[in-house]
């Protein structure tokens, strides 16, 4: 395989690339401000992981659905329409913690409507990228937003949400509406150079369940999809109650926890900057599988709730070895699957991960009330490792030719 050429990214591209960064500095924000106010307002580490699972509810209940209006609706109205609906959800959360009287399950039913907004503009955007660059200028241009969307959305973002909930609750949200205010007029300035090749399909190919098929009749896909899962089932064990860790195993404050989010993004950052030459460099088997070797060590390595800064640092090699994956998979993805059937394929793709993100998420919350906040995270290093393992072979054969 080749690095992409140099090649200057389209004025679109770039304008998409911006409207990215901005949505995610609210997303950043929102990362940091929402355990902290869920942890204001609770301290059962359930409720706290059952608040993170909220976000993932619609993955699992509407995401195959929204692959088939990606397939046949103007994907920038799409991606437009959900920003300003986070507009509205978001300015009313912050109204209503400064007024008072939010509850913990009030909180839920709000997250349950901004993960349905997350859910149509995330799995627009990844259809939307196509559309703007030439195929062998997609890892290039994943790289660079995924490194776009750590910066603003975790190593900027975090760093303010904690900063704004320290000065008031209701100001990171605020924040969060004015991002998404900003990133909808971004993206309604949008030009596209093509649109998506929808040539006319039997009725047949345009249902869900021939995209679950098709997914399931592609042996890589469907191999990278179920060690996407289990995966994800592992690494979202930690999640739900990573604030009440940070507070009672690491002894930090608010401000401390920020920071200890930032770092991983910082990772993050330099994998989305370093992820398409390392794609170039040393192929595509190797951007998939080695990653998932580093989750599983660093999961243990926080399970033993070291010194925060070797915390920090396993974050950090998590965050950089996902955005590298992140960019190997989408990108595999991109080239695969047919643009008119993308929304679909991607989508059932993405369900499987959401469905073991939720599971992998509640499950820890209540192991972790049952034995301690540590035994989350052991557990989940150990399904990642084994995951590496069991499926480096079909995934290493499946790519071999992509890495000639």
């Amino acid at each position: 395989m080749s690095i992409a050429p140099r090649e200057p990214l389209p004025t679109a591209y770039w304008r998409q690339w911006w409207a990215s960064l901005i949505s995610n500095l609210g997303d950043g924000i929102n990362f940091v401000a929402m355990p902290l106010l869920a942890l204001s307002l609770t301290s059962d580490e359930r409720l706290l992981a059952l608040v993170t699972v909220a976000t993932f509810v619609p993955w699992l209940a509407i995401s195959l659905p929204v692959g088939v209006v990606v397939d046949r609706v103007d994907r920038r109205l799409l991606m437009v329409t959900a920003n300003l609906a986070r507009v509205g959800l978001y300015g009313a959360i912050a109204i209503w913690v400064v007024v008072g009287g939010i509850s913990i399950w009030w909180l839920f039913a709000l997250l349950l409507v901004i993960g349905t907004c997350e859910v149509v503009f995330d799995s627009t955007a990844q259809a939307f990228v196509p559309m703007l660059v030439e195929s062998e200028q997609l890892a290039r241009a994943n790289g660079l937003l995924f490194a776009a969307e750590v910066v603003a959305g975790s190593i900027a973002g975090l760093s303010i949400g904690a900063l704004l909930f320290d000065a008031d609750a209701g100001l990171p949200f605020a924040a969060n509406a004015t991002s998404f205010a900003i990133a909808a007029g971004l993206l309604m300035t949008i030009r596209l150079r093509r649109t998506p090749t929808v040539a006319p399909a039997p009725a047949a190919e345009r249902s869900l369940r021939a995209a679950v098929r098709w997914l399931g009749g592609h042996r890589l896909l469907r191999t990278l999809a179920a060690m996407f899962t289990i995966t994800n089932l592992g690494l979202m064990l930690g999640q739900g109650i990573f604030a009440k860790f940070a507070v009672v195993e690491l002894g930090l404050d608010s401000f401390g926890f920020g920071l200890l989010l930032a770092i991983p993004a910082m990772g993050a950052a330099t994998g989305g900057l370093l992820g398409p030459r390392l794609v170039g460099r040393f192929g595509l088997r190797t951007a998939v599988i080695a990653p998932y070797l580093a989750f599983g060590v660093a999961q243990i390595v926080i399970g033993t709730a070291p010194p925060a800064s070797v915390v920090g640092t396993a974050g950090f090699v998590m965050g950089f070895g996902i955005t590298v994956w992140n960019v190997a998979t989408i990108t595999v993805r991109q080239r695969l699957i047919p643009s008119a059937q993308f929304g679909r394929v991607n989508g059932a793709y993405r369900w499987f991960g959401a469905a073991a993100s939720a599971l992998g998420i509640a499950g820890g919350g209540f192991i972790a009330h049952a034995t301690n906040l540590r035994v989350p995270f052991l557990l989940g290093g150990a399904i990642t490792l084994a995951a590496a393992v069991v499926f480096a072979k079909p995934v290493l054969s499946g790519l071999a030719n992509d890495d000639e």
